[in-house]
């Protein structure tokens, strides 16, 4: 086979066609089956993004959730498919204090929560925390999910319908992250003062709480609203998130990894740090998770936004490939060339990229995806040097010309392109 931009984990079969039916991701009926009776089918396509830029990817799912499934067919069609990118979409618990349902985090950094020793009472965490690519958090930090297909504006029912939730899981709706896009500037006092009218809420006590019809209202609407939303106003947040080996539903989770030493945790769930771990141990040059949230992991854990979450996980995570992954050179669509012998490019032009590359190889590198542990063996005073060996080894010279002129050096590629 040969080697694909980006292969994409999914924990879920729900998740897996959340991916392959994604609106701005694969074109519909463009996916196709690769060792179907095998023991690790996946699907394979090509993307191509708003900005035009094509990129090949292959789409697998384990038998069950957890790391301990996800790992072997991750490392599997890593070792196969040579990607550039291993990434995953799903969903997860999210931080209560940080997230409202339906939110996407994008991972900056993932770890194993339960990694380390017991001592009686007390434990104590051991941690392999592995971080996102500063470039790739930078994107993640600064996405808009305005124009995504599962994006939408509040309409004033869905935020009376927000605001019911809120009260009935026993969230204050005034101090909750996702106030501001259910109630725009100005309408908070208008529209609680309809719903008050309408005897579904009342201010006691110096908070608001349901009315009896207010409660019963609410939970009407939930029971009756199993498919959950097409559309929400959700955000998409870049922190860290912790994976486990158990489905968590217990409240004081968020407490408890506080005090193990993540004081921003994000979001639970239970494949993210194999992923990235993965992406290290078999030296793929960039991982990225995005993981829609279903739930707080409290005991009000359901499945309502499941479908929502793995959706928009799903959408945000090909816009952000689209931008972040660097064109192929040459080929049809994403296809990559291999790279050209050594020959091919002569002596004094390599010298001369090398040379002229002093001051903007940390950029190059981080584009290209050059992990952390590999640029550290760099020769210090010869890292341009090091960085074009690095890619030779790997067959990845052909794209020199085109990540050198998104760093904004157009001159270096210029020299290039007509050996390449």
């Amino acid at each position: 086979m040969s080697p694909v931009d980006v292969l994409i984990i999914a924990a879920l079969p729900e998740e897996l066609e959340a991916a392959r039916s994604a609106t701005n991701g694969v074109g519909a009926g463009q996916w196709h089956e690769r060792n179907p009776e095998g023991l690790t089918p996946y699907l394979t396509g090509e993307y191509k993004s708003s900005t035009g830029n094509r990129i090949t990817v292959a789409l697998a799912r384990p038998t069950g959730m957890g790391g301990r499934r996800t790992g072997p067919i991750a490392t599997t069609l890593t070792d196969l498919l040579q990607p550039t990118c291993l990434a995953m979409c799903g969903v997860c618990a999210g931080n209560p204090d940080d997230t409202a349902p339906g939110d996407v985090l994008v991972a900056t950094t993932v770890y194993e929560y339960d990694e380390g020793k017991q001592a009686g009472d007390t434990f104590q965490g051991a941690h392999q925390q592995y971080p996102l690519n500063d470039r790739w958090l930078r994107a993640a930090q600064d996405f808009d999910p305005s124009d995504l297909p599962s994006h939408g504006i509040a309409t004033e029912q869905e935020s009376a319908i927000w605001l019911l939730e809120c009260l009935h899981k026993g969230q204050d709706p005034r101090r909750h992250p996702a106030r501001p896009r259910y109630f725009p500037k100005a309408a908070w006092s208008d529209r609680l003062a309809r719903l008050a009218a309408d005897d579904l809420i009342v201010w006691q006590e110096g908070a608001w709480a349901l009315t009896g019809a207010g409660t019963a209202k609410i939970e009407r609407i939930l029971a009756e609203d199993v498919d959950g939303p097409d559309r929400l106003p959700f955000a998409v947040h870049p922190g860290p998130l912790a994976s486990g080996s158990a489905v968590i539903q217990d409240p004081r989770i968020w407490s408890d990894l506080r005090k193990m030493g993540m004081r921003k945790i994000l979001g639970l769930e239970m494949e993210a740090a194999t992923i990235a771990t993965v992406a290290h141990e078999r030296e793929v040059p960039h991982w990225l998770v995005a993981k829609g949230v279903m739930d707080n992991a409290d005991f009000n854990k359901g499945d309502r936004l499941k479908k929502f979450a793995a959706r928009a996980s799903a959408e945000v995570l090909f816009k952000l490939l689209g931008r972040l992954l660097p064109a192929r050179t040459g080929g049809r669509g994403g296809t990559p060339l291999p790279a050209p012998p050594n020959e091919a490019i002569p002596g004094t032009v390599k010298v001369d990229v090398i040379r002229r590359l002093h001051f903007d190889w940390q950029d190059l590198a981080d584009l290209v995806g050059v992990p952390g542990f590999d640029r550290a063996r760099f020769a210090q005073g010869d890292e341009p040097r090091e960085l074009w060996e690095w890619l030779e080894v790997r067959g990845r010279l052909a794209e020199l010309p085109a990540a050198l002129a998104e760093v904004g050096r157009a001159d270096l590629s210029d020299l290039l392109r007509p050996y390449v």
